[in-house]
């Protein structure tokens, strides 16, 4: 990426820590603002009085993602029309510090060492482009979604195991204590995926989308939605970009090797998108006892000799090189199964 100067800046829920230097690694200035709209509108009517009106297209802001923390200064750097790179916090750690990590560690620290690590890794950083509208209120939406899940599987656990165990006359003053606000999480639920698809039905690039993907064995509903959020309606992961999006998801398996000797198996990396590689699993696992191509080629594998797990992990990929194609070709998944070529 080409640039003469870099911000790097570490945000927190309050304020934010920025270090402004130039490809020298010479320090321009650096402080401390709130992490409010007006704040930051000062904060780079700051940087572009210090660069000049013509150098913003010059500099480029690098900080780590931290969820809905970064939304004002993102959107607001982009409006000046800025360039902005999202990076992982881990990342940097690895690249920067090594597996010894940071001896020492203040925000200000961070935000020095995000401005070195844009400079240091230029050929490495990426533009960060901001969701749509829709897709940002899919993504909050989902979200919302787990949290009341969460809620409601937290207060359900207890009772089912007062039933069991404690006197009826306890389990029946827990369930009466908490009905009612299971029953309104319940509401909140049904209404939320209401919300769900009604706003997939009424946007006219999510909803071909959202079907081509669901057309596929072993995608639902909500493994379709997180999908479009994590490939961001696959502009992020494009349509040929299968594997790439696999290995983002944490199921290809990875090589260790030192000279003539393989230090390990091939395992799948820890670091993945976890929620992804869980939905993934749980499709894959419900095709395992059906009729389906992937059901007979579960059973087939097996009796191979290939280990479940392994077998899981390989219907995982096929599910994601179906997925891409569809979206490639813009036609649903076609069901083509003949079982006289599966072998007795």
């Amino acid at each position: 990426m080409d640039f003469e100067f870099i911000v790097g800046v570490d945000m927190s829920k309050e304020w934010f820590d920025f270090c402004l230097l130039d490809r020298r690694f010479n320090s321009l200035s650096q402080g401390r603002v709130e992490n409010t709209k007006q704040a930051i509108l000062q904060f780079i009517i700051q940087i572009l009085a210090q660069l000049g009106q013509s150098e913003m297209d010059k500099v480029v802001l690098c900080m780590e993602h931290t969820g809905v923390y970064v939304k004002h200064l993102a959107k607001m750097w982009m409006q000046q029309g800025g360039r902005l790179s999202l990076v992982h916090a881990r990342k940097v750690s690895q690249q920067m510090a090594g597996q010894a990590g940071w001896v020492e560690k203040t925000d200000q620290l961070d935000a020095q060492r995000l401005a070195h690590y844009g400079i240091r890794f230029s050929d490495q950083l990426e533009l960060w482009q901001a969701k749509g509208i829709t897709l940002e209120r899919l993504q909050a939406y989902q979200r919302q979604r787990e949290r009341l899940i969460k809620v409601i599987k937290l207060l359900e656990a207890p009772l089912k195991e007062s039933r069991v165990f404690d006197e009826d006359e306890v389990y029946q003053d827990l369930l009466k204590n908490q009905a009612q606000s299971i029953k309104a999480l319940k509401d909140d639920l049904k209404s939320l995926e209401s919300n769900l698809n009604r706003l997939i039905e009424q946007d006219e690039q999510l909803a071909p989308l959202f079907k081509l993907v669901c057309s596929v064995e072993g995608i639902g509903p909500v493994t379709a939605r997180e999908l479009l959020i994590a490939t961001q309606c696959f502009t992020r992961f494009e349509s040929n970009q299968a594997k790439a999006f696999a290995r983002y998801a944490g199921v290809i398996p990875l090589k260790r090797q030192s000279g003539k000797r393989l230090r390990k198996k091939e395992r799948i990396p820890s670091q993945a998108n976890k929620t992804i590689k869980s939905l993934l699993t749980m499709g894959a696992t419900a095709l395992i006892g059906t009729q389906s191509e992937l059901g007979h080629y579960y059973r087939r594998k097996l009796q191979e000799g290939k280990d479940h797990l392994c077998v899981i992990n390989a219907i995982r990929n096929k599910i994601i090189l179906r997925v891409f194609a569809v979206v490639r070709n813009q036609v649903m998944y076609q069901k083509k199964l003949n079982l006289c070529l599966h072998k007795p």
